[in-house]
């Protein structure tokens, strides 16, 4: 019965079915392991402290001098 199957790109019978179960095996790791890293990632965003952000001292920049050298094209 198993020889029979289809397991498209994975091949046929219980060949088929081995390559199939490893490759889900495989992306179902990924997986856990990608949103192991997302909640990391979250976790640390959360605990970014937002009085360092507000404490920037932008007086000191000039953004309307002119950077690049004037009209010396």
């Amino acid at each position: 019965m198993l020889k029979d199957m289809d397991f498209g790109v994975y091949g046929k019978g219980i060949d088929g079915y081995i390559h199939y179960s490893l490759a889900m095996d495989r992306i179902q790791e990924e997986e856990e392991s990608r949103k192991a890293l997302m909640d990391e990632f979250d976790n640390d965003e959360d605990n970014l402290d937002s009085d360092d952000l507000d404490s920037d001292d932008f007086g000191s920049d000039d953004f309307g001098s002119d950077d690049f050298g004037g009209d010396d094209f």
